[in-house]
């Protein structure tokens, strides 16, 4: 998911799609880069079920694997 800052849209309005995916592979920043763009932080208190599978940080920023914990 590389959205430029609009991955809380993407997390509302995809739920029912969400809550049957094993995975989702997202870009994420901890600096805002865009308006409205959420950290990693964010982004799992979004997903409740999802945990960090695998990390691909580049400074402040970078790439994310999420395992939804339910499968």
């Amino acid at each position: 998911m590389d959205v430029q800052g609009a991955e809380a849209d993407v997390i509302a309005g995809g739920m029912q799609t969400v809550s049957n995916t094993r995975f989702i592979y997202t870009e994420y920043s901890d600096r805002e880069l865009y308006e409205g763009q959420l950290s990693l932080r964010a982004i799992l208190d979004l997903l409740p079920s999802f945990e960090v599978a695998a990390h691909y940080p580049r400074d402040v920023e970078g790439d994310v694997l999420l395992k939804n914990t339910r499968f």
